[in-house]
């Protein structure tokens, strides 16, 4: 089968298309014909610095090298048909729709890829492979923060970082949770806020967000590094900062967390891997098949063209999500 392979450390143009092998599912696992996958900050965060002519950060090469992604078909987040299953899976069979979240966090970038069971959901019938394909990673990682953040009916929550992969998710979550969401993001994504359901905008641009004299029950941070101790002022009593998205802002949140915590208020992170302990692809079918949630695709690209697309969302700092067609 073809696939996209990891080749080495560099620009996306490291990235090519090459025969690689089928993979074969365990007795709990799936393979997927993909339809379609997506871009995650799991697959662009190593290309970021040398798009700009430096080299990917120590943390990541490091990362890279201790899960052997050298070599290796990439992408995490996949939609497609199931083409087998093991024979101790029971929830999906043969010619299912399907999205999932591959195995290992990889290989969705390929004709074929696997995801163990419990990774693996139907597909919500209103959505395109496209718009399933962008759900997964993210939507569980904005899931795993609205939890976190006890977000429910009638609570002020603000989410920083409203418009990216992961912040559209957790604005449209905290809606379908009852929550007033005000949306911290840049001006040309004002109106994208709110067409997905942002009781109020913030343009950081313009306004300084911790001077409107607005305080909240919840605050999730997906982007921007802006200082904890900051957020914990805009806490209300028993409130909750929720750390997620880039490296730097969810380290933040877990080494400084415990020494802000205080004062009634609480201060941490939520990760992928701790949201995803739970199963959450069915709540999130339901959520999406309700019109709840509703994925924002900036644009669709075919996975031939995966390095002009990896350039696009780094440059561009791509509205929502960016979806890849396998049309190989």
């Amino acid at each position: 089968m073809k696939g996209i392979v990891y080749t080495q450390f560099g620009t996306p143009e490291v990235l090519k298309l090459m025969d690689v092998e089928k993979p074969v599912p365990k007795v709990n696992q799936v393979l997927i014909k993909v339809k379609a996958s997506s871009l995650t900050n799991l697959e662009y965060a190593r290309f970021m610095e040398p798009i700009e002519g430096g080299k990917p950060p120590l943390m990541i090469r490091l990362m890279d090298k201790a899960l052997k992604v050298e070599g290796k078909v990439i992408g995490s987040e996949v939609s497609g048909i199931v083409e087998e299953v093991g024979k101790c899976v029971t929830g999906v069979k043969k010619g299912d729709e399907i999205f999932a979240v591959t195995v290992g966090l990889q290989g969705a970038w390929a004709e074929y890829a696997v995801a163990d069971e419990t990774a693996i959901c139907l597909k919500p019938g209103n959505l395109s492979f496209e718009a399933a394909a962008v759900i997964p990673v993210g939507g569980i990682t904005a899931l795993g923060a609205v939890r976190t953040a006890k977000v429910k009916d009638g609570r002020q929550v603000l989410v920083y970082g409203a418009s990216g992969g992961v912040g559209q998710y957790a604005l449209q979550l905290s809606k379908a949770y009852g929550a007033t969401v005000t949306a911290v993001c840049s001006t040309r994504n004002l109106d994208m806020a709110r067409s997905i359901g942002a009781d109020y905008v913030i343009d950081y641009k313009q306004e300084d967000f911790t001077k409107t004299g607005k305080t909240y029950d919840a605050i999730i941070a997906v982007n921007g590094y802006n200082p904890i101790g900051i957020y914990k002022k805009l806490l209300n009593k028993n409130g909750i900062y929720v750390a997620i998205g880039g490296m730097k802002q969810g380290i933040m949140g877990i080494l400084q967390g415990p020494f802000y915590s205080g004062g009634g208020k609480k201060m941490t992170a939520s990760t992928y891997f701790k949201a995803a302990r739970q199963k959450c692809l069915p709540h999130l079918k339901q959520l999406a098949e309700e019109g709840k949630i509703t994925p924002f695709i900036d644009k669709v690209f075919s996975v031939k063209d995966i390095s002009q697309a990896i350039a696009y969302i780094v440059k561009n700092h791509a509205q929502g999500k960016v979806a890849i067609n396998m049309d190989i």
